[in-house]
């Protein structure tokens, strides 16, 4: 038994009953957080979700890392998916109390998680050019066009504190602290659940060099400093999408 499956008192909700289905190590891992007035949400996810707030407040988050080790259960782990880099475009949500997060888009630099990802999670992957220097001081770069429509990150940031755990009731907490992601095909929902033990973060540093992800929020949503978060590396498991 894995080590995460130990640490259980910080979950908002038990494990599923269920056998894990698959896991993998997220290595890097930069979250940035800019507030949002809700209403610039609405109309944008399954209306049978509600917008999660923090001190009145929506937020929208940008989280690049590096993906490894991924595996299926009882299985070793698969070549063809032994490294790649991720970006994703999420908010926070609630369904019938259950805090998790939604994905407005998950951009990878490799064709068969996309495929797999839309296929069995109903996940809004896409391919993406994605370049990465990951070291003391990291630079993410992300470009994704279809058409007409293009959108870009290109990031540079630091550490900027020692390792800690934040307190439940803080932002630091309430942003990452998320163990269930909800989708949706059709008029059907779905929550998938996540595990992992709890995070260590560090206080960090972003210049951006260019950034226009989202081009469906408004357009001066990125104009202010975001919240800024680091953690080195995490192992997390992941179950079946269910239907709700």
């Amino acid at each position: 038994m894995h080590r995460a499956f130990l640490h259980l008192q910080h979950r908002p909700i038990p494990l599923p009953s269920s056998s894990w289905l698959m896991t993998q190590v997220w290595s890097n891992v930069l979250f940035m957080h800019w507030p949002i007035q809700p209403e610039a949400l609405k109309g944008v996810f399954p209306p049978s979700l509600q917008i999660d707030l923090y001190d009145h407040t929506a937020w929208v988050g940008l989280v690049p890392f590096q993906v490894s080790n991924m595996r299926f259960h009882g299985l070793p782990s698969i070549p063809l998916f032994r490294s790649f880099l991720q970006l994703n475009v999420r908010t926070y949500v609630t369904h019938q109390g259950i805090p998790g997060v939604y994905f407005f888009s998950l951009d990878v630099n490799h064709l068969p998680s996309v495929v797999g990802a839309r296929l069995f999670y109903l996940l809004p992957f896409r391919q993406s050019k994605m370049a990465a220097t990951l070291n003391d001081s990291c630079r993410f770069q992300s470009s994704y066009s279809f058409g007409q429509e293009e959108e870009e990150l290109d990031v540079c940031y630091t550490p900027l504190s020692s390792p800690y755990s934040a307190d439940k009731g803080t932002f630091d907490y309430w942003a990452t602290e998320r163990y269930c992601i909800f989708t949706s095909r059709g008029n059907k929902l779905y929550r998938g659940d996540i595990h992992h033990t709890r995070w260590s973060l560090q206080k960090a540093d972003a210049t951006f060099f260019r950034n226009t992800m989202a081009p469906f929020l408004p357009a001066n949503h990125w104009n202010e400093q975001p919240i800024v978060h680091f953690s080195k590396e995490k192992k997390a498991f992941f179950w079946p999408l269910q239907k709700i």
